[in-house]
C-alpha cells in the first residue's frame, strides 16, 4: 500500500464537523420560512443561525491552534507549485471567512447575541453606516463561502477523478 500523507484525525473532525455547521447554514437560511414551523418559529431558526457561527467561529480558532502545534500533511507534490499555490489560498480565503462571517452578522445586529439560550453577549453599540456596513459584509463574504466551497468541490473531484491521486482519501481514511 502507498504510503500517502493524511490529516490526522482532530483535524478530520474540525474539518467535517465545521462542513456540517456550514451545511446547516445553508440549509436554515434557504428553508427558514418552512423550517420556523418545525422549529418554533423565526426567532428559534435565528439563535441557531447565530449559535451556529459561534461555534463555526470557535471550530475555527481551534484549527488555528491545532495546525500552530501539529502543522499539516503536505498532500501536493513539491513540483506542482500551481496547485499548491490554489491549495494555500483556497484554505486560507476559508479560514478567513469563517471568521470574517459569523463575526460581521454579530456586528451587523443591534441586538445581543443569544448563543443557544445559554450565553448572551450584548450587543455593540454603532451608528447605522457601521451596521449597514457590517451586514454588507456578512453578505458578500457569505456568498464568497459559497463561491469558494463549490471551487473546493471541484478541485477535489478534479483530483479524484483526473489526478487520481489521494488528496481526497487524505481527508477521509481513518488513521
Amino acid at each position: 500500500m502507498e504510503n500517502y500523507p493524511e490529516y490526522n484525525s482532530k483535524q478530520k473532525w474540525l474539518h467535517w464537523l465545521t462542513f456540517i455547521l456550514v451545511f446547516l447554514e445553508f440549509i436554515l437560511l434557504t428553508f427558514k420560512v418552512t423550517l420556523s414551523q418545525y422549529l418554533g418559529g423565526m426567532f428559534m431558526i435565528y439563535l441557531f443561525h447565530k449559535s451556529f457561527g459561534v461555534v463555526i467561529v470557535m471550530l475555527t480558532i481551534l484549527r488555528f491552534i491545532v495546525i500552530t502545534e501539529e502543522g499539516m500533511p503536505d498532500v501536493l507534490p513539491k513540483d506542482r507549485k500551481f496547485q499548491r499555490i490554489l491549495s494555500k489560498s483556497t484554505q486560507g480565503f476559508f479560514y478567513i471567512l469563517l471568521i470574517t462571517v459569523p463575526l460581521s452578522g454579530y456586528l451587523m445586529s443591534s441586538r445581543s447575541l443569544n448563543i443557544f439560550g445559554i450565553i448572551s453577549l450584548p450587543a455593540i453599540d454603532m451608528t447605522n453606516k457601521m451596521y449597514q456596513l457590517f451586514h454588507v459584509i456578512h453578505k458578500v463574504s457569505s456568498y464568497l463561502l459559497a463561491v469558494l466551497f463549490i471551487l473546493h468541490i471541484v478541485g477535489v473531484s478534479y483530483h479524484y477523478f483526473w489526478i487520481k491521486d489521494k488528496v481526497l482519501q487524505s481527508m477521509l481514511k481513518g488513521n
